[in-house]
This record gives C-alpha cells, sequence and structure tokens, in this order.
C-alpha cells in the first residue's frame, strides 16, 4: 500500500493545515492513500478533509512526547512517505526515523524564510538550537518542497543541503470556487459605493502584522474617513486588537469576523486586501487576492510577495514594519479603488491540478 502520510499540528485554521488537506483530497483521487496526523484537539478545517480518509491523534503534548508518537507511528502505521511541515517538527521526525525499525521516505514541506523563523524565536538558545539541529538534519530528508523560490534560496544560503534536493512546488491553491464564489456578501460594507473596504484575512499572531495594520488604519482614517477595514481571522491577538479598537473608539470603523468558508466572496468584493506580515514563503491568501482584480498592498517580506506582485498594477510592495508606507499606500490606493487590475500572467502555476501533478511526480519518484 502507498500509504503518505501528511503531518499537521492540528485542524486550526492555517495555511500548511489547508495546504496539506488539499494535498490528501487530491491523493484520494490517485493510486497513493493519504493519512492525515495530528496531535492538538480543536480546529475547524477537519470539516474541508474527506470524510473517507483515515485520521490519525497522536498523544502528545510536548516535543519530547511527539518524538516518541513519531517512532510509534512509524512502526504501527507504516508510511511509505511521510510529509512534515517545517522546521522543529521536521527535525523531530527525521530523528525519529533514525530510531524506527521503519524508515518511511520524509519530504519537508518548506513554506517561510529560515533566518526570519529562527529569528522569531526570540530567544538566542532556542534560535541556536533550531539553526544547529537543522544544519545537521535537514540534509537527511529525502527532499525538501520549498513553497517559492525565495524560500529555496533561504534554505540553500543557511544550510549546507544540494540543490537538487529542494523543488519548488508552488501551493496548489486555485480552484473553480475563485471563479464561482464571488457573490457579494450580505453586510453594508459592501453594498454602500462611498465606503472604500480594506480586508485582511489571517491569523491573528505577531508575525502576521494584524495589529500594526489597525494602528495604521486608524491614522490613514482621520485623513479619509470613508475608509473601512474587514479582519477575518482569529488568534491570541484577537483580545489585544478589540482593546485598542476599544481604546480609540474606531470599532465603527473596523470589523473582526471569524473565519468562515465564504471568505473569498469578501477578499474579492473587498476594494483593496492588505497583507501586513513580517514574514512569509508564499502566502496562500495573497495568491487568492491575485487572482480577483482586487487593488492589493502587501509587505515586501521574505519571500513571496515580490515574487509574485513585482510589476503588476494597482500593488504596492511596502517595507516591512514600515507603518508610514503603509499609511500612504492605503491613501493612494483608495484614490483609484474603481480602477481595475490586469490580470496576473503567471497565476496558472498555482492551480490545484497543476501544482498536484508535480507532488504526483515527487511522490512516484521517491518510492520508484
Amino acid at each position: 500500500m502507498k500509504k503518505v502520510s501528511l503531518i499537521i499540528p492540528s485542524f486550526e485554521v492555517g495555511g500548511t493545515e489547508s495546504s496539506f488537506i488539499r494535498k490528501a483530497n487530491y491523493l484520494k483521487r490517485t493510486e497513493f492513500v493519504p493519512e492525515m496526523v495530528y496531535w492538538t484537539e480543536g480546529g475547524e478545517l477537519r470539516k474541508n478533509l474527506d470524510s473517507s480518509i483515515n485520521v490519525v491523534k497522536l498523544n502528545a503534548s510536548s516535543l519530547r512526547q511527539l518524538f516518541f508518537q513519531f517512532i510509534n507511528y512509524f512502526n504501527k502505521s507504516v508510511p511509505k512517505i511521510v510529509h512534515t511541515p517545517t522546521f522543529m517538527v521536521a527535525n523531530i521526525a527525521l530523528i525519529a526515523r533514525i530510531f524506527s525499525f521503519h524508515k518511511p521516505k520524509i519530504i519537508i514541506g518548506a513554506r517561510s524564510d529560515f533566518d526570519s523563523v529562527c529569528k522569531a524565536s526570540n530567544n538566542f538558545f532556542d534560535e541556536l538550537k533550531l539553526r544547529k539541529l537543522s544544519q545537521f538534519l535537514y540534509p537527511k530528508s529525502d527532499r525538501i518542497v520549498a513553497v517559492s523560490k525565495g524560500v529555496k534560496n533561504s534554505l540553500l544560503t543557511s544550510l549546507d543541503i544540494e540543490d537538487s534536493k529542494i523543488q519548488v512546488i508552488y501551493n496548489g491553491i486555485l480552484s473553480e470556487k475563485h471563479r464561482d464564489n464571488c457573490e457579494k456578501p450580505d453586510h453594508p460594507w459592501f453594498i454602500s459605493k462611498e465606503i472604500c473596504l480594506i480586508s485582511s484575512i489571517g491569523r491573528l499572531s505577531p508575525e502576521k502584522g494584524i495589529y500594526e495594520l489597525v494602528c495604521a488604519f486608524r491614522k490613514a482614517h482621520k485623513v479619509n474617513n470613508s475608509l473601512r477595514l474587514l479582519i477575518i481571522g482569529e488568534g491570541d491577538e484577537e483580545k489585544k486588537i478589540r482593546k485598542y479598537l476599544n481604546d480609540y473608539s474606531i470599532n465603527d470603523f473596523v470589523e473582526i469576523i471569524s473565519f468562515r468558508d465564504d471568505y473569498y466572496s469578501y477578499l474579492s468584493n473587498a476594494d483593496i486586501f492588505v497583507l501586513n506580515s513580517y514574514y512569509e514563503g508564499m502566502p496562500s491568501i495573497l495568491v487568492e487576492a491575485a487572482s480577483s482584480d482586487v487593488a492589493i498592498i502587501s509587505t515586501n517580506c521574505k519571500h513571496g510577495p515580490s515574487e509574485l506582485l513585482n510589476g503588476v498594477d494597482h500593488c504596492r510592495l511596502i517595507e516591512v514594519n514600515n507603518e508610514n508606507q503603509l499609511i500612504d499606500a492605503i491613501n493612494e490606493i483608495s484614490r483609484i479603488r474603481k480602477t481595475k487590475r490586469k490580470k496576473i500572467e503567471h497565476l496558472q502555476e498555482f492551480n490545484i491540478e497543476e501544482s498536484m501533478s508535480k507532488y504526483l511526480k515527487l511522490l512516484k519518484e521517491l518510492i520508484s
């Protein structure tokens, strides 16, 4: 049996989780047998997984427990291939394989700039541990799949890995829903022609820069009171953001709603989409925004945004954590918001069928 195990921390909303679920659903139609593996309870993305796909929950609440659970899982489930997310989880899986009787092929999914993730730990010893482990273990993986050319280059620069071991496969994101699911949401901000609506969609965590976006929006709104900001997402920073909205009395102009299945209709019918991340690899939500004709403002973080948007009209790349540039971009684009953006030519690389055909080819190579 050609079992492929796809490992995610949980079924919470996130780019890695969504990408792995799409892969599992697609593999169900092939000669491979997908199995989803996770260890943290909760998450509404579980409903997006084909109900016939087997799901295994590991009993782990620490990295040490995860190590032993991986060994047990490899020996009991006997997968041909294991696909892990990046960095510490990948390192633990690679160590576990050394001590396991059954030794599956291991693919690492690389989604972010290596240096940025290391520095985000904000702890010298944690950063050093991650760097040293990755430098030793990553070359022992069977293949690394990078979501962008920039992510591949960051790994080649930071780790001693052969170029041929890292393959760039853009996440397969775009499908029929990006043409069909565009009906205007039943929300007053989408009806009024006087409003310039900004949307931002993503996890409410520090690296996504949503709090900083709200701060910049408040100042931009003083110049242009037609602006509104709709945030779709959940996360640890929600309480902090809501406190800011209350403190500055801007609840009437900024709304936060939980993640929802029809988020693309909100994104595509807004006037401006903003990605304010500190680091990314190739953010799925930015690709989805690019598939519409909405104007885009994005931080020029490593590495995906510039790879996707450079030279595209009605798109602005700004410096990371530069509030003045963000305010200026909002004010500038809000003046031309009704001008439709030209279609981005290279988006076919993000089509699910094209992406998965490359992924299938890789799987077949690894077991041949």
